[in-house]
């Protein structure tokens, strides 16, 4: 199942729900565990657990729930930046008692180790390149993550294995592979009209506006990633940039959570 940025979403009864968001992850399982969604019908954009989620078809992301049904779902406020993805959700819409809201909280299955992905997230190479992530893959029916889907600042696509990712924050996903791995990569990137690229723009260093990792990240993250000299956490390798059809889920560790919380998201235009 793959689940990009900005595709359209649709409820159970055929009608349009709005469009995927971001999602949200649990990162020490390596587990895609929520969607949310901006709808039409709603002022808050939607919390969507994956237990909802019939898969994606034609493009589009298909949910369990009619259009009706989505509007008690939880609200979820992605711009609450200075707490955890759990302290992000409001369920004060959802048709619950009171005397079981703690049970409904709980029901959600948000911990500390709840991270949000978007449109947003940054993806570094061991080398400091960027790009851009625009999409999570997958596996059916245990939702783990089996690739990362990202585009160049020139406009060209990529899907990585999970295996590749080193480091997994809300602001940047650090990878265990060089930009030249990249371009050596299978399938090789493609633009939007399909057409084969090499991925120009990418061989920038450090952020995609000019700035030095420093100045995005910090220097904390900065010497993380090279007091780390490129090692899989807990993935076991098995020839490296070659696997662009690896299934196996990320074994993230790392708190890095809250020290980016704060500087990983510009505003919207």
């Amino acid at each position: 199942m793959q689940l990009d940025f900005d595709m359209p979403v649709v409820a159970d009864d055929g009608l349009e729900a709005g469009v995927l968001d971001r999602v949200l992850v649990d990162r020490e399982r390596g587990v895609l565990t929520h969607v949310v969604l901006r709808a039409p019908f709603a002022s808050e954009e939607l919390l969507v657990s994956m237990d909802l989620v019939q898969g994606t078809t034609g493009g589009a992301l298909r949910l369990r729930p009619g259009r009706d049904e989505l509007a008690v779902l939880p609200r979820y406020y992605e711009g609450r930046t200075s707490s955890l993805a759990q302290g992000r959700v409001d369920t004060s819409r959802v048709p619950q008692p009171p005397e079981r809201r703690q049970e409904l909280d709980e029901a959600l299955g948000l911990s500390t180790d709840t991270i949000e992905l978007g449109p947003e997230t940054r993806v570094m190479t061991t080398d400091q390149a960027e790009v851009q992530l625009v999409g999570i893959g997958a596996n059916d029916p245990g939702n783990d993550i089996s690739r990362l889907r990202v585009r160049g600042p020139a406009g060209a696509r990529a899907d990585f294995p999970a295996s590749w990712i080193d480091i997994l924050r809300e602001d940047v996903v650090a990878l265990t592979v060089a930009r030249d791995d990249i371009l050596r990569s299978r399938p090789a990137p493609r633009l939007e009209d399909d057409k084969l690229t090499d991925l120009e723009g990418l061989s920038g260093m450090g952020g995609l506006d000019g700035d030095t990792p420093e100045e995005m990240f910090g220097p904390d993250f900065v010497d993380e990633l090279r007091d780390k000299s490129g090692a899989f956490l807990g993935v076991p390798a098995t020839g490296g940039p070659a696997e662009a059809t690896d299934s196996r889920a990320v074994q993230p560790v790392g708190s890095g959570n809250e020290a980016g919380a704060e500087r990983r998201r510009s505003p919207r235009g």
